[in-house]
C-alpha cells in the first residue's frame, strides 16, 4: 500500500521517499486530490501480467480524467475508454492513438459518431438498434465504414449498489437476445457503412465477487457465436470493466488476488472463442492511489451527536452522498494518548446528505487538523460540483517522490 505512517505521519510511500501529505496542502488550505502515479502504472502492470498479453486494457476514462493519470497510463501503452464527445478529445489530446480508443456510453449524439468516425477509433459499442441506425446514417453521410460492436445485456444480478449495476434486464443499457431481428435488419441497411466487429458487455462498477463476471461472458459466448453463424466475422469480445476494491481495508492484495482468478477464468472460458479480447477496468487501476486532504473548520456536539465540520463534502467526492459509500478518513497526524471521540464527517453543503463518515473515530481530534479521505482516487474529482458555487478542489500528482504537476 502507498500511503501509511512514518514517525505518526500520513504520506506517501513513493520509490525509496516518504512524503508528508501535510506538506501537499497549500497555503489557501484548498481541499485537495492527491495522486500517487507510481501505484497507478504498477496496479497497470500487474494486470497486464494477469491476462498474460492476450487482453487488452482499455483504460475506464470516466473513473478519472486528471492529465497526469491519463498521460502515465498512455504511457505505459493501454488503450481508453471513453463515454462522450470530450473524452474523446482528451484522449487523443493527452496521447492515446485512435487505434486504441473504445467509444462506449449510452447516449450518443451526431456529433461525438462524427467525431469517433473522423478520428478512425478502434470500436464504437452500441447499446441499441436507433443508435445502431444513426451511426450508420453518420458513417454513409462521410463515406466511411463505422466498426461497431454489440452490448450485449446478458440479464446478471450482481451484488452492488444498484445504481451502479447495468446488466440486469431493468438496466437501461445495452441490449438482450430480443433485438437480434431489429439490429439484422438495420446492419442490412447499412452493410456499406457498418462493420460488425465484437460484441461488448459491461454488467455494473464495484464488483468484488467475480463470479457474475465470469457468469455474463458465460452467457455472452452463444450471442458471439450466433452472430458470427449470421455471416459476421467478429474479431472483439469486449468483456467490459466493474472490478472492484475493499474500501473498508487498506489491504488491496486480496483485490489483486481476484483480479488475477478473474483472468484466469476469463481467459479459459474464452479460449475457445478466438479473436481480440478487450477490458475496460477504471476503479482498479486508480482508486487506491488517490486521496483527498481536507482541513476541519470546526468541532460541533450536540446532546446526540458530534460533528466534524470540514472544507469538503458532497461537491467533491460524491460518493458517499449518491451511494452511502464507505471511506476511511484518516488524520494526517496520529494523536498518541489523545481521547478518542466519534464523530460525523461532514461538509459545508446545505444538504443533510453531505456527510464523508458517519461515527468515525478520532484521537484528540481539533479545529484545523487535517484529515484524508482515502481512496477516492476513482469517481471523486471527475463527478465533482459548483454546488453552492464552493470552488474545485486541488489535484496533485506524484510520481518517484515528487509533485509533477
Amino acid at each position: 500500500m502507498s500511503y501509511g505512517y512514518q514517525g505518526g505521519e500520513l504520506g506517501l510511500f513513493s520509490g525509496q521517499k516518504f512524503l508528508a501529505l501535510r506538506t501537499l496542502v497549500a497555503k489557501d488550505e484548498a481541499p485537495t486530490y492527491v495522486y500517487d502515479l507510481d501505484d497507478i502504472v504498477n496496479r497497470t502492470e500487474r494486470l497486464k501480467a494477469a491476462f498474460n498479453q492476450q487482453v487488452t486494457v482499455h483504460y475506464a476514462m470516466k473513473a478519472n480524467h486528471n492529465l497526469a493519470v491519463l498521460k502515465t497510463l498512455a504511457q505505459v501503452g493501454i488503450g481508453v475508454d471513453v463515454v462522450s464527445g470530450g473524452e474523446i478529445d482528451l484522449a487523443l489530446r493527452v496521447g492515446f492513438p485512435p487505434s486504441r480508443i473504445v467509444f462506449s456510453g449510452v447516449g450518443k449524439t451526431r456529433r461525438e459518431i462524427q467525431l469517433a468516425l473522423q478520428h478512425k477509433i478502434c470500436q464504437i459499442n452500441v447499446e441499441s438498434p436507433g443508435e445502431l441506425r444513426r451511426i450508420g446514417e453518420v458513417a454513409r453521410a462521410q463515406k466511411t465504414v463505422a466498426p461497431v460492436a454489440l452490448r450485449f445485456n446478458p440479464d446478471v444480478n450482481p451484488e452492488t449498489h444498484p445504481y451502479i449495476r447495468t446488466g440486469f434486464r431493468e438496466n437501461k443499457f445495452g441490449m438482450d437476445a430480443s433485438f437480434f431481428p431489429e439490429v439484422q435488419t438495420v446492419l442490412g441497411q447499412f452493410k456499406d457503412c457498418l462493420k460488425l466487429v465484437g460484441i461488448t458487455l459491461h454488467i455494473g462498477s464495484q464488483l468484488r465477487d467475480v463470479s457474475p463476471l465470469l457468469e455474463a461472458v458465460r452467457k455472452s459466448i452463444p450471442w458471439f457465436q450466433r452472430w458470427q453463424e449470421a455471416g459476421h466475422q467478429l474479431s472483439t469480445f469486449d468483456v467490459g470493466g466493474g472490478l472492484g476494491i475493499d474500501y473498508h481495508s487498506g489491504n488491496s492484495e486480496g483485490e489483486l488476488r481476484a483480479v488475477e482468478a478473474y483472468a484466469r477464468g476469463l481467459l479459459e472460458l474464452l479460449k475457445p472463442v478466438g479473436g481480440r479480447i478487450l477490458c475496460e477496468p477504471g476503479r482498479i487501476l486508480v482508486a487506491r492511489a488517490g486521496v483527498l486532504l481536507c482541513q476541519v473548520q470546526y468541532l460541533k456536539e450536540t446532546p446526540y451527536k458530534r460533528f466534524a465540520i470540514v472544507n469538503t463534502g458532497m461537491h467533491h467526492l460524491l460518493r458517499p452522498a449518491l451511494y452511502e459509500a464507505y471511506h476511511r478518513i484518516l488524520p494526517l497526524r496520529e494523536s498518541s494518548g489523545a481521547e478518542v471521540k466519534t464523530y460525523d464527517v461532514v461538509g459545508p453543503i446545505c444538504e443533510s446528505a453531505d456527510v464523508l463518515g458517519h461515527d468515525r473515530p478520532f484521537a484528540g481530534l481539533q479545529e484545523g487538523d487535517w484529515l484524508a479521505v482515502m481512496d477516492s482516487g476513482a469517481y471523486g474529482a471527475v463527478m465533482s460540483s459548483h454546488y453552492n458555487l464552493q470552488a474545485p478542489p486541488r489535484e496533485v500528482a506524484i510520481r518517484s517522490g515528487e509533485v509533477i504537476s
